[in-house]
């Protein structure tokens, strides 16, 4: 993890930041809420997540065939519906936009500590950054409500909480790669 970081920030230069994008108001976060559920970005989640899944025969009670694997992307794809449904409705009633921005900060450090808190933060109407119950609430149901339902034992609540765990370093981790690389700067 450490060299990555240090390649990003490398290739990242001493540019500025771009101003952070601005706070989605209810309809721009009804949007992202449904593009993110029923778009592409949630067909594409349940395919490599199932597809992992599918990888590690887990969970070893489906089999791996192609029946399996429909299991496996229903779940996925109702994992993730679950996960923005609960996120974008706390969102929604705290009145947060629990969207990534980029830090307006300078600094390696500065700016690693704003990508590593951010699975943690929201903004306010007014642009203040402040705790995201949105975004703990919906990893938290993303996990734990299918781990203690439908999937087979001896999987439950326990598993669910390791799951949640797993994704909040892999949004740690994304949201790093989010913070030091610009889309701009892959471009030819």
């Amino acid at each position: 993890m450490a060299g990555l970081v240090l390649a990003i920030t490398s290739s990242a230069g001493a540019q500025d930041p771009p101003p952070p994008p601005p706070v989605l108001n209810d309809q721009a976060l009804l949007q992202k809420y449904v593009l993110s559920t029923l778009g592409p970005s949630g067909a594409l989640h349940a395919t490599l997540a199932s597809g992992l899944e599918q990888w590690r025969r887990s969970p070893a009670d489906w089999d791996n065939d192609g029946a399996g694997y429909a299991k496996r992307w229903v779940s996925a794809f109702a994992e993730s519906a679950i996960g923005s449904t609960t996120k974008y409705g706390v969102a929604k009633l705290l009145h947060h936009d629990p969207s990534f921005a980029r830090c307006r900060c300078v600094g390696v450090g500065r700016r690693l500590r704003h990508a590593l808190l951010s699975p943690f933060l929201a903004r306010t109407v007014d642009g203040r950054s402040v705790f995201s119950p949105a975004t703990v609430a919906g990893i938290a149901a993303e996990n734990i409500i299918p781990a203690s339902t439908w999937y087979p034992a001896p999987r439950g609540t326990r598993d669910g909480v390791a799951h949640a765990t797993s994704a909040v370093l892999t949004k740690m981790s994304v949201d790093v790669i989010r913070e030091f690389v610009s889309l701009r700067s892959l471009r030819p």
